[in-house]
């Protein structure tokens, strides 16, 4: 199944106020996290999934992906040095993983993070660093789709 069709970009914000940019980045993070969990052959990781259904797991992703927005603007703020992915952004949405499972889970999180910076850097959208404007990628896909 698709990430979009499971995952909408509603879920980013709640009025015009938050469609801002860094809620977009967060929105394609979380589809591309679903798009790696749902991909991953890790065994740890196969467990996990084989107890989720795919909104399920869309739903952990969207949560997971709305967590790193504290990370990001820590980073952008000057208050930490990285991007923060801690265990508890995963066992917080579920206390039924193991900790193998969450570390899985993590990893997979942090390859779909890498693989998104680098499609950012072709982008040049300025999504993290000028996270708080205003971002009509929201707006479009109302009408159909954020190329419309």
């Amino acid at each position: 199944m698709k990430a979009e069709s499971l995952i909408p970009a509603s879920w980013f914000y709640l009025d015009d106020d938050e469609k801002i940019k860094l809620n977009w980045f967060l929105y394609e993070y979380a589809l591309m996290l679903f798009d790696h969990v749902i991909g991953s052959r890790a065994k740890a990781l196969a467990k996990w999934k084989s107890r989720q259904s795919d909104e399920q797991i869309a739903e952990f992703c969207a949560y997971y992906a709305k967590r790193m927005k504290q990370s990001v603007r820590a980073l952008r703020e000057g208050t930490e040095k990285a991007i923060l992915m801690p265990e508890y952004f995963v066992s917080d949405f579920s206390h039924a993983t193991t900790h193998r499972e969450n570390r899985a889970i993590m990893e997979v999180a942090s390859a779909a993070w890498t693989e998104k910076l680098h499609i950012c850097k072709a982008c040049g959208g300025g999504c993290t660093y000028d996270g708080e404007m205003r971002c009509d990628f929201f707006d479009r896909m109302e009408r159909g789709g954020y190329l419309s």
